[in-house]
């Protein structure tokens, strides 16, 4: 999934990068509104907001980056939400995303089906299977194949800006009523109240406003129907440890989640929390290993391949999973 299209902060105004001249947002918690505190709570020995556009462009691509610089993070003093109160425009995030590799091309296909399949088992907790299917950026359909394969949905519309995965997802859906909107905030395309599940994985880390987003979503969700949300979650023991150089704490983050901060900005939005769980990521061995090595700061060469084994692990990702609370 390449998110290439960010929605603004209505009350954002540009600073200026004091050391290049840059022009960046700077916001007020998108949760609450809340003027941002003085002291930031996670920075990095240079900061990006010090640092010229051209000069960042290199760092976007990957979580693990030798000597890497971030857009200061505070916790709203609010609502607790720990986000980047300086952070790209739309404009700068649009040439960003458009020169994406794939995401996670180092993890093989197998680990990443069972990690979505982990997803999936959360939704058929919550959901009847039938309906309406909305997935905002769903890659190449990793998770929407399953619910073709075993749930009853009568129509999918899949919001996937990246127009080279669009013959993958056809392929995941053929045979059944779809839509794919090449928007990741295609909306208005989806008739209201047209459907009775939703999914976002690892989307709500990276928008702008995050609130409105989710408000358009409940336009388009029936009474009683399931929105499931996959984000990191800044409060977990590998984050703790490990600290800044989390791989989380990166340039395509503008606001990272824990537990309490995900339920406000749901309920802000409008929607009542049912759940909040630690997911399982599955991963190889090898994978593990190199990039837990580089975020201490250490990079081999090579790495053992462990015989390609794949292990599932609690890493410091949260599922959500939320109902629209009353009439949208």
């Amino acid at each position: 999934m390449a998110q290439q299209d960010h929605v603004l902060d209505p009350l954002a105004v540009t600073a200026s990068g004091p050391r290049s001249g840059a022009a960046y947002l700077r916001r007020n918690c998108p949760c609450c509104g809340n003027a941002p505190p003085a002291q930031p709570e996670v920075r990095t020995a240079i900061t990006a907001d010090t640092l010229g556009f051209d000069e960042l462009t290199p760092q976007w691509n990957g979580f693990f980056k030798e000597g890497k610089s971030i857009f200061s993070y505070v916790r709203c003093t609010g609502c607790g939400l720990l986000y980047a109160p300086v952070f790209f425009d739309n404009e700068q995030l649009g040439r960003l995303y458009a020169q994406m590799p794939p995401n996670m091309d180092e993890v093989p296909l197998p680990a990443l089906r069972a990690t979505q399949r982990g997803y999936f088992e959360a939704l058929k907790r919550h959901s009847a299977l039938k309906g309406g299917f909305i997935e905002v950026g769903p890659d190449v359909g990793l998770f929407t194949e399953n619910c073709v394969r075993e749930g009853q949905f009568d129509e999918y519309w899949l919001l996937e800006p990246n127009r080279a995965v669009e013959g993958a997802l056809r392929q995941v859906v053929n045979g059944r009523k779809h839509h794919i909107v090449h928007d990741m905030f295609g909306f208005k395309d989806i008739p209201e109240k047209a459907a009775s599940a939703a999914v976002m994985i690892h989307v709500l880390d990276h928008l702008l406003d995050p609130v409105e987003t989710l408000r358009q979503i409940r336009r388009t969700l029936t009474p009683g129907s399931t929105l499931v949300i996959v984000t990191h979650d800044e409060s977990s023991l590998l984050r703790q440890v490990i600290g800044s150089r989390w791989p989380a704490f990166c340039l395509q983050h503008p606001q990272i989640y824990n537990p309490k901060s995900i339920r406000k900005l749901m309920d802000a939005a409008g929607f009542e929390v049912k759940e909040v769980s630690k997911t399982v990521n599955h991963f190889e061995v090898k994978f593990l290993l190199k990039h837990l090595l580089w975020a201490l700061g250490f990079k081999p060469k090579k790495v053992p391949s462990f015989a390609n084994a794949v292990v599932g692990l609690k890493l410091g990702n949260m599922l959500t999973v939320a109902t629209p609370r009353g009439a949208a």
